[in-house]
């Protein structure tokens, strides 16, 4: 009997350690956003599924890539959104990522972001995870 109350307490108390240490929603995106960029030592060099890794608490909504007809560096850069509002809008916290030249075609991410309207999908993610990061700048508009 004594055994079944202590197995109760410990599961009992780490039960209660997990509420405590839930992660809280994020009330500021900039602050947020900024803390990946502050420590983007982590990230360069590094694949975007890292990224996606650590980035629990807000995912990206929108994605719009700057895709360029150079052979060597098709894909430059890609800004990146923790809302789903348009592109034009602006007050909106800006997250970019500045890709290690790759020549790899970009044709499969134009269709997705004229599929789903810049919308940063599974098929966007997959298509980024592999990407080297080279930098990540974070501003708000």
């Amino acid at each position: 009997m004594k055994l079944q109350i202590n197995i109760f307490l410990i599961g009992f108390f780490l039960l209660l350690n997990g509420f405590i240490n839930a992660q809280k929603p994020v009330s500021d995106t900039l602050a947020y956003a900024k803390k990946f960029a502050i420590n983007k030592d982590k990230y360069i060099g590094r694949p975007f599924s890292l990224l996606m890794k650590d980035m629990t608490q807000l995912q990206f909504k929108k994605a719009k890539s700057d895709i360029k007809e150079d052979e060597n560096n098709p894909l430059p850069s890609t800004i990146f959104r923790f809302s789903d509002k348009d592109f034009s809008v602006g007050n909106e916290v800006t997250f970019v990522i500045k890709w290690k030249p790759d020549p790899t075609s970009t044709i499969p991410l134009e269709l997705f972001q004229e599929e789903h309207n810049y919308g940063f999908t599974v098929s966007e993610r997959n298509f980024f995870d592999k990407r080297i990061i080279q930098d990540i700048v974070v501003y708000k508009q």
